[in-house]
């Protein structure tokens, strides 16, 4: 019985896949994807290596692949000089362009049925109907508009649904040519751009006129590859540049996608499955998937390293994507293709995304939650979690997948529901309490004017003023009307010491410390899990130290009469208004949404103005500067910050390489001991 299941089994696979060479049991890579703080992280793997198609075929030099809706698979061969049709289950039906074609590089088969193939060699476009017969030429456009001079040398194709074609030619540095069914020329679509980097406006500055001309004179750089999917967006690849490498875009030209959605300055193809889902692969073998919206959602494939294993590439040149979500991959230097099969999870993953496009978060619940059942730190399926939660008004719970997520606008859609709903229940008590308390204030004050009953404190808080650390350190709070004033009395007459500023430097620090990991999750920009106290501490206050070492070495060579002890205490008195104002702007930043962001911001500039305003007065007063000698000394200070951490990580190197050398001597001393 159980030899007669295995046969049936066999025989059930055979009839299902009898396109493929073999099978692999596990893949030879490592599929990642993105965490929610955005690093790629090891998960599930989502497509296995199933094998290989073609392989009673010859094919020398596979270039691009295209998969159509019927299932039918076209493979377009430079070294065969021909187009290899087969159907949906593998089996060769026919061979085009026998005889016709020189170099094919690129193949595109639109709603009719018609086969488009780029030729390289012979500068032309070819059009065949389904049965392999030349119904069209499409050769470099006679039209002014397009050049005399422009190159046309088709290397990919896309038809879109209005019959327009799209050629991708080596050296079309103004975008994709657009031709009509006719040949008629369209013009340019999907234009790249030129990158403008730091390293070129400092060039661009420091130029002469002839030659920011031409630096002007550079050229964006030229598609490389394209693909339409069934609403009709063109997709389109770039090499060699780190911007707007994947573009997806509209019928004006423009993406709809992010500029940095990869830095991948390799990749080769593209190619959209039925969801809009998105793979594009490099030349290391890398395959990757977005969704729609160009979020990463896995990354495998691999180099093949010489062990011929299935699953790792050569030299990939062309990829597609069929109905069933089966991936295919042409090796041009292996001269075979291989088919990759969705697992599972990534099924789970799909399932989930394609009704998410469709704004059915909740019917997309099930397929998150086993997604995370199985990879917890599955970004995406965080966010998806939380706006099914939301859209079940369980705001508390959409909080916590939305800070997993690290989610801010829908963390603050939620906050504010969470936040709404708890001044609905507890208004009253606070209206009433804030009743009672001013009550409780004025009838005080009352009875204090009438029989003086806050006399023993005031007695005992003028006491305590009276003590000298005491009235130093409140001596802070003088600083924020009268800081000139202030700024003399801490020169002159000694009103603040050395300990009473060390204490006010920990002070700092510690608001420093609160403001950084209790500030609000929507305005605090710290993400990470790990806390270095030790690079805390050095954020803060190196540089000060540079700021009140340089500033005096500064002052003392421009005639200041500030000593170091009186920057290093008007330093930290200058920084009185963040001292005192951070703590409740941090607190204020966990009872505000999204929409009060501006209240935070404004804040926040207020306290950092406020105290390079007291930072400035400080300097001037001090040292006893005019007011055009203060910006000459800040800005010489600035420079000499500058200089002296370029010093001291010069010497920082340079120590290291000293220990590396020293380190090797006395191991090679031992070795040969």
């Amino acid at each position: 019985m159980q030899q007669f299941l295995k046969v049936i089994i066999c025989a059930s696979i055979f009839i299902l896949f009898p396109f493929l060479s073999a099978a692999s049991a596990s893949a030879p890579y490592k599929t990642m994807t993105l965490s929610a703080d955005g690093e790629l992280i090891e998960t599930q793997t989502a497509y296995e290596p199933l094998g290989r198609i073609f392989s009673n075929v010859e094919i020398v030099n596979p270039e691009d692949i295209f998969i159509d809706k019927k299932g039918s698979i076209y493979v377009v061969d430079s070294g065969t000089k021909k187009v290899i049709v087969s159907d949906a289950r593998g089996s060769v039906v026919n061979e085009i362009g026998k005889g016709i074609l020189g170099v094919p590089t690129g193949v595109f088969v639109d709603e009719e049925g018609d086969i488009y193939v780029a030729d390289y060699e012979k500068e032309k476009v070819f059009r065949f109907s389904n049965k392999g017969e030349l119904k069209q030429e499409y050769a470099k456009p006679d039209s002014p508009l397009f050049g005399s001079k422009s190159p046309f040398k088709p290397q990919k194709v896309g038809v879109d649904r209005r019959g327009n074609i799209y050629v991708v030619g080596e050296g079309s540095t103004n975008g994709m040519i657009q031709l009509s069914q006719s040949g008629e020329f369209l013009g340019y679509y999907g234009v790249n751009r030129t990158e403008v980097s730091f390293k070129s406006v400092i060039r661009n500055i420091m130029a002469s006129e002839g030659q920011r001309a031409k630096l002007f004179m550079k050229t964006p750089p030229a598609p490389d590859n394209v693909a339409i999917d069934e609403q009709g967006l063109i997709y389109s690849v770039t090499e060699g540049t780190k911007k707007e490498v994947i573009k997806k875009l509209n019928v004006a030209g423009q993406n709809m996608l992010s500029p940095y959605i990869s830095d991948d300055a390799n990749l080769v193809d593209i190619t959209v499955d039925a969801d809009g889902n998105i793979f594009v692969i490099n030349g290391a073998g890398k395959i990757f998937e977005y969704d729609s919206y160009g979020n990463l959602l896995f990354v495998f494939g691999g180099k093949d390293d010489g062990t011929n294993r299935l699953g790792l590439l050569k030299q990939p040149s062309g990829i597609a994507v069929d109905q069933s979500g089966r991936i295919y991959i042409t090796d041009k230097e292996l001269g075979m293709i291989q088919v990759f099969e969705s697992t599972a999870f990534s099924k789970q993953v799909h399932e989930g995304i394609a009704l998410y496009k469709d704004g059915l978060y909740v019917q997309s619940q099930q397929y998150w939650e086993s997604v995370l059942n199985l990879n917890s730190s599955f970004g995406l399926a965080h966010t998806a979690m939380g706006k099914a939660y939301y859209k079940q008004q369980q705001y508390e719970l959409a909080l916590e997948e939305f800070k997993l997520a690290e989610d801010v606008y829908g963390y603050s859609d939620s906050f504010w529901e969470v936040r709404h709903a708890w001044m609905q229940r507890h208004l009253e008590k606070i209206l009433v309490l804030i009743l009672v308390l001013t009550a409780l204030y004025y009838g005080v004050k009352y009875w204090d004017k009438k029989k003086s009953i806050l006399d023993g404190y005031r007695r005992q808080r003028d006491k305590l003023k009276k003590r000298k650390l005491i009235s130093e350190l409140l001596f802070l709070f003088r600083f924020f009307k009268h800081p000139i004033d202030s700024f003399y009395d801490l020169q002159r007459m000694g009103r603040a010491s050395v300990l009473s500023a060390t204490i006010l430097y920990l002070f700092l620090f510690a608001a420093y410390l609160i403001n950084r990991f209790q500030t609000g999750f929507i305005f605090s920009s710290y993400r990470s899990g790990d806390t270095n106290l030790l690079y805390e501490f050095a954020i803060i206050f190196v540089p000060l130290l540079a700021f009140i070492i340089v500033n005096y070495l500064v002052s003392t060579i421009n005639d200041g009469e500030g000593r170091f002890k009186d920057i290093y205490i008007g330093t930290v008195y200058s920084l009185a208004p963040y001292i005192v104002f951070i703590l409740p702007v941090t607190l204020l930043s966990n009872i505000l949404s999204g929409n009060e962001y501006f209240v935070h911001l404004f804040s926040m500039r207020i306290i950092i103005g406020w105290c390079l305003i007291i930072l400035f007065i400080m300097i001037k007063e001090i040292h006893n500067y005019s007011f055009s000698e203060t910006i000459r000394n800040i800005l010489v200070t600035l420079f000499g910050m500058a200089i002296l951490l370029l010093v001291v990580f010069i010497i920082f190197v340079l120590m290291d390489q000293v220990y590396d050398f020293v380190y090797s001597v006395i191991k090679e001393v031992l070795l040969r001991v």
